[in-house]
C-alpha cells in the first residue's frame, strides 16, 4: 500500500512540475517573484521584536522590492538581477531590519546565475555573494559571526553548484539532441540522394530502351505503309519487326520495373543486357533498313569483367544508332566496333550520314532532342570513369567513341 501511495506521489510530483514547464517562463518568474515579495513583507515585518531587532520602517518595503523583483528577470538578466538583489539585501541588512525570507530570494538568484549565465558570469556572481556576506560580517549583524558566515557561503556555493550541474546536464541534453538531429538531417539526405540517382538511372534506362524501341518501330511502320500495295510480303515483315522489337522492349521495360520490386516482394533478378546482346540490337537495326556491321577485337581478360561497365557500353551502341535512326538521314554503312582491350573496354559507332547535329537542328544543347541522349550516354561512361568522344567523322557522317575502364571485377 505505501508502495502505491509513493508511485502515486511521485506521478503527481511529475505532473505538476510538467504543468509549471509549459506555463511561459515571463509569467512564471513575474508570479514567482510576486509571491517571494508577499512572502518577504510577511516575514520582515511579522518577525518577532523579542529577537533585539528593532520594527522596520515602511521604507524597508523598497529594500524588499529590490530583493524581490529581480526573480521577474532571472532568466534574461541572471547576474544584473543577483547583484541588485544582493544589493538590496545588504541594505536591508545594514540597516538593521529583520531579514524575513529575503535570503530565500537571493538564493534563488544565485542558483539562477549558474544555471543560465555563462561559466565567467556565474563565477562572478558567486562573488558577488561572498563579498556580500563578508561585508555583513564585517558589520557584525546578529547570526553573521565568522561561523555564521562560513555556514552561509556552503549554504549559498551549494545552491550555486547545484545550478552549474543542471545548466551541464542541460546542456549535454542539447548537444545530443542537436546531434541526434544533425544524423537525422545527414541519413534523409542520403536517402533523398539515393533516391534520385535510383531515379535518374531508372530514367536513363527507360529513354535509352524506349527511344531506340521506338525509333525502329517508327521506320519499319513508315517503310510498311510505303510498300503495303506493292510489297505486301515487305510490309509483312516490317509488322513481324515491329512486333519483335515490340515484345522485347515490354520484356525489357518489365525487367527494368522489377528493378523496384516484383510481386512478392523480392528484387527481380532477370539480366540486365550486355555485350553479348550488341548482336542482337545490330540485327534489329539492320532490319529497319539500317546497313550496320558488327566488328568485335579481341577478348576480355579471365577474371576482369564488369556487369555494369558492360550495361554502359550496351546503351551506349544503343543510343548511337537510334541517333542514327532518327537523325543520320539517309546512310549507306554504320559501323559498330567493339574493342576489349588491357583493363577496358572500347566501342565505336560511326555513320556516313549527315550527323546527329544536323538532324537536331544545330550543335547539341544536352536539354532535349538528341542532346538528352548525348548527355545519358556521357553520364554513363563518367560513372565508369570513362572517356567519350563525340562529334562528325573524318569525310562526313558522325562518330560516337567510348572507352570505359573495367576497374573492379563484379
Amino acid at each position: 500500500m505505501n508502495a502505491v501511495r509513493y508511485v502515486h506521489l511521485v506521478t503527481w510530483v511529475e505532473h505538476q512540475l510538467e504543468r509549471l514547464r509549459s506555463i511561459n517562463p515571463w509569467v512564471f518568474d513575474g508570479g514567482f517573484a510576486v509571491v517571494l515579495l508577499v512572502l518577504g513583507v510577511i516575514t520582515v515585518f511579522g518577525q518577532e521584536i523579542s529577537d533585539g531587532l528593532r520594527e522596520p520602517s515602511p521604507l524597508a518595503i523598497a529594500t524588499i522590492v529590490a530583493v524581490t523583483a529581480p526573480v521577474a528577470i532571472r532568466r534574461a538578466s541572471p547576474l544584473v538581477a543577483l547583484a541588485i538583489g544582493c544589493a538590496g539585501i545588504l541594505v536591508h541588512i545594514g540597516a538593521d531590519w529583520p531579514e524575513g525570507a529575503l535570503p530565500t530570494s537571493v538564493m534563488l538568484l544565485t542558483y539562477t546565475v549558474a544555471a543560465w549565465d555563462t561559466p565567467r558570469r556565474a563565477a562572478v556572481g558567486l562573488g558577488a555573494v561572498y563579498a556580500t556576506l563578508i561585508t555583513l560580517g564585517l558589520t557584525d549583524t546578529p547570526g553573521l559571526d565568522t561561523l555564521g558566515v562560513v555556514g552561509n557561503i556552503a549554504i549559498f556555493t551549494a545552491a550555486w553548484t547545484i545550478g552549474i550541474a543542471l545548466r551541464a546536464r542541460r546542456e549535454s541534453l542539447d548537444a545530443r539532441l542537436r546531434a541526434a538531429e544533425e544524423r537525422a538531417n545527414v541519413e534523409r539526405q542520403s536517402a533523398a540522394r539515393a533516391l534520385a540517382e535510383e531515379r535518374l538511372r531508372i530514367a536513363q534506362e527507360l529513354h535509352d530502351v524506349v527511344a531506340h524501341s521506338m525509333s525502329v518501330i517508327a521506320v519499319q511502320a513508315g517503310a510498311g505503309a510505303h510498300v503495303l500495295d506493292e510489297r505486301p510480303e515487305q510490309a509483312r515483315a516490317a509488322l513481324e519487326a515491329i512486333s519483335a522489337t515490340s515484345r522485347g522492349t515490354l520484356t525489357e521495360m518489365r525487367r527494368l520495373l522489377g528493378v523496384l520490386r516484383d510481386g512478392d516482394g523480392e528484387r527481380a533478378h532477370a539480366p540486365a543486357p550486355g555485350l553479348a546482346d550488341v548482336p542482337q540490337l545490330v540485327d534489329d537495326v539492320r532490319a529497319a533498313g539500317v546497313p550496320v556491321t558488327l566488328t568485335v577485337a579481341g577478348a576480355p581478360d579471365t577474371g576482369c569483367t564488369n556487369a555494369g561497365v558492360e550495361l554502359s557500353a550496351y546503351r551506349v551502341v544503343q543510343e548511337a544508332l537510334t541517333n542514327v535512326i532518327k537523325h543520320a538521314g539517309a546512310t549507306s554503312q554504320v559501323e559498330v566496333r567493339v574493342r576489349y582491350l588491357p583493363g577496358s573496354l572500347a566501342v565505336e559507332i560511326v555513320d556516313d550520314g549527315r550527323g546527329a547535329a544536323a538532324g537536331a537542328g544545330g550543335p547539341s544543347n544536352g536539354i532535349d532532342g538528341v542532346g538528352h541522349g548525348l548527355l545519358g550516354m556521357r553520364e554513363r561512361v563518367e560513372l565508369w570513369g570513362g572517356e567519350l568522344a563525340v562529334g562528325p567523322a573524318t569525310g562526313g557522317g558522325y562518330r560516337v567513341s567510348a572507352r570505359l575502364p573495367y576497374g573492379d571485377p563484379e
